[in-house]
């Protein structure tokens, strides 16, 4: 494969969270303004779980600018909330699109700095 097909297949797999990201962030944000209207009515971990939402919300904006800060944000935050709702019994499986988008943005960070370091050694992040 030449080069200017890897950057674009690069530029490609860059994509991709960012473009998963958008719905889930979106939807990750209502779960905490609706959470935080219920304020009064909810239990700590009510609230703690209002928190990792924005959490998983906070890593899909900052995987735009910073693919490994986003990653590490939104897969520390949906392990929070799969841990926290695991003994309930909810739809756990409805966690795998942002651990996907969170590991596509790690997966992005990793073949962006594989190409920093082949093209020049010294200069690693």
């Amino acid at each position: 494969m030449d080069d200017s097909s890897e950057k674009r297949s690069a530029n490609e797999i860059r994509w991709i969270p960012r473009i998963l990201g958008i719905p889930i962030g979106l939807i990750m944000l209502m779960e905490f303004i609706e959470g935080f209207m219920e304020l009064g009515q909810l239990d700590t971990s009510g609230i703690l779980l209002r928190i990792w939402f924005f959490l998983i919300f906070a890593g899909c904006v900052a995987g735009w600018f910073k693919e490994l800060i986003g990653s590490i944000l939104i897969l520390s935050g949906t392990i929070a909330v799969g841990v926290m709702t695991a003994r309930e019994n909810r739809a756990l499986w409805m966690l795998t699109l942002p651990a996907a988008v969170g590991l596509l943005f790690l997966y992005a960070y990793l073949i962006r700095r594989r190409k920093s370091a082949s093209a020049d050694p010294a200069n690693l992040d």
